[in-house]
């Protein structure tokens, strides 16, 4: 073995080639020039002879100045073997089968909080601009789509809490307007990892929600027409890894209420939780 370093030493400034060669062996162990191509420790080489016989296979152990010493792991080795990465293929029998790789998949939690902006347009009045603030509750679901995007689905409480000023009293005969409503809500973000690391990684989605109201209180709009409503949605979020089953997202959400006849409005939604992968 100290042989073998020595020579890996002492040989870092020979003439290149142009293919991965064998230079030395000794006992199981062979040192190679790499002639440039990226060979890492670990890697597996392939030794054939020159008709592209299998004769042997070779483990990466040391990486030097452009040469590496490698392990005979099975076959025997010849100094005029050609040497090329090892890829293994999967064996298969008569039709080749194809197994899709298994879906990666995520749930979880998050409480938020959310600044909302409305115009409202009373009947025969100007419009009266509301703004406040409400709070959110979702669990999720998350599949990998591939490498760098996923879907993320929610099932949410979501509340649109505002309050305004009319200065012609629009609001049922009051100068203080304000609308208070709950929904249940669906939304789905296509998401796009743009940054990662071990511990985290950072993205950006859209996507688009459905609102079911389930209590709605307002002087301002007629609350029996209150219904349903859409959001369109843009979002950036960080996922933090705790460990390899759970991590915390923090999402943040600019909410889109498309104008119509009587309204329009916004919301911005911070939130945060806890999730889990499957």
């Amino acid at each position: 073995m100290k042989f073998l370093v020595g020579l890996l030493l002492l040989t870092t400034f020979t003439f290149p080639a142009y293919a991965i060669k064998s230079l030395v062996i000794k006992n199981d162990r062979v040192l190679i020039d790499t002639e440039g191509e990226d060979v890492l420790v670990g890697d597996q080489l392939a030794a054939r002879t020159l008709d592209g016989k299998a004769k042997a296979l070779l483990e990466v152990k040391q990486v030097k100045n452009g040469k590496a010493v490698a392990s005979i792991i099975k076959g025997r080795m010849q100094l005029d073997f050609s040497l090329s990465k090892y890829v293994a293929r999967s064996k298969t029998t008569g039709k080749e089968s194809k197994r899709p790789a298994k879906e990666k998949t995520s749930g979880g939690f998050t409480a938020g909080y959310a600044m909302n902006s409305m115009t409202v347009k009373p009947s025969g009045a100007p419009s009266v601009s509301l703004s406040g603030s409400s709070f959110n509750l979702s669990g999720f679901y998350q599949v990998e789509v591939d490498g760098n995007v996923s879907a993320r689905l929610f099932a949410s409480y979501e509340t649109l809490q505002a309050t305004g000023t009319s200065p012609t009293k629009a609001c049922t005969g009051s100068a203080d307007c304000k609308v208070d409503i709950s929904y249940l809500g669906l939304e789905a973000l296509v998401r796009y990892r743009y940054l990662h690391s071990k511990k985290w990684e950072a993205w950006a989605g859209a996507g688009l929600g459905f609102l079911f109201a389930i209590v709605k209180s307002s002087n301002v709009l007629d609350s029996s027409k209150i219904s349903t409503n859409q959001t369109v949605v843009g979002s950036l979020g960080l996922d933090y890894q705790l460990d390899r089953n759970s991590f915390i997202p923090v999402q943040l959400d600019y909410a889109l209420f498309p104008d119509n006849t009587t309204s329009s409005a916004n919301q911005i939604i911070l939130r945060a939780g806890y999730g889990f992968n499957f």
